[in-house]
């Protein structure tokens, strides 16, 4: 039996690009790199890399073994471009085929006797989200406020480092001072996470996971090391660390006002964002 011609019209509208509309969203979320395209072709990531797009800023994060670096270096927020430049001469970096699945990244590459990037040329990166190393799952849960909750242990949770202190008998004289050192001071949100099976240590420009376990509230291991932990309050802690031939205690109040690692730090590189 033919077709007829309004059949033909019907399967002709549904092949058309209906899900380009969906393609040219800004991209929001996190995503990782899952190929790269240059001088010789379409390859594999050389290293595992990720974007964290948001309304305000554009952050990259370096996954190396346990430790994530985190910096600013698009210096822009990543809204959908089109695939085209505007003109020959606009090398301006394109944001396309994007939503919240995956984009594209296209920049022109200057670089010379570079093994995998052209030299004047358009280099292609291509991201996915919900693509993680096991890793990179904790940091990323860690970074966004989702980690897990073990009621049976105290311990577990979000905090912020305030301080150390030399002596835990000074420690109720130092708080006061802590807390005001704090606003201007290298620990301004700098973060120590705590799930069932991890602890991460987020600080502005990176941040660590290490396996951990738990011998009650009072102490935890992770690889050969054993930290104490003296409870000052119910959302304050003293965690102890030896550093060299001395020992200090680092500081930590519990986070309590839904606020997430992430939205403290993308604060920090907002004003440089053009």
């Amino acid at each position: 039996m033919k077709r007829t011609t309004k059949t033909l019209m019907a399967a002709t509208l549904i092949s058309m690009p209906i899900a380009a509309n969906a393609q040219t969203e800004n991209p929001r979320g996190i995503y990782k790199m899952t190929a790269l395209t240059g001088k010789m072709g379409e390859l594999p990531p050389l290293l595992d890399q990720y974007k964290i797009c948001t309304d305000s800023v554009t952050l990259m994060v370096m996954e190396r073994a346990d430790f994530f670096s985190i910096g600013d270096n698009d210096h822009q927020v990543f809204n959908y471009t089109g695939e085209q430049p505007k003109s020959e001469d606009d090398k301006s970096p394109l944001i396309y085929d994007s939503n919240d699945k995956q984009f594209k990244l296209k920049w022109w590459s200057t670089y010379t006797d570079h093994l995998f990037f052209p030299n004047n040329d358009w280099c292609i990166e291509k991201y996915e989200s919900g693509k993680y190393t096991e890793n990179s799952k904790v940091f990323f849960d860690a970074l966004t406020g989702a980690s897990e909750v073990d009621t049976t242990n105290p311990l577990t949770g979000t905090w912020r480092i305030i301080g150390y202190v030399d002596e835990l008998r000074d420690v109720k004289k130092e708080l006061s001072k802590l807390r005001e050192q704090y606003l201007t001071g290298k620990y301004l949100n700098n973060f120590v996470i705590f799930t069932p099976k991890h602890y991460t240590m987020i600080v502005k420009n990176g941040g660590v996971v290490a396996k951990v376990e738990y011998n009650g509230k009072k102490s935890y291991k992770y690889g050969d090391k054993t930290q104490q932990v003296k409870w000052l309050a119910k959302d304050r802690i003293a965690v102890e660390e030896h550093i060299e031939y001395r020992t200090d205690w680092m500081i930590l109040e519990r986070v309590t006002d839904g606020t997430t690692p992430l939205s403290h730090i993308a604060s920090q590189y907002v004003s440089t964002t053009r």
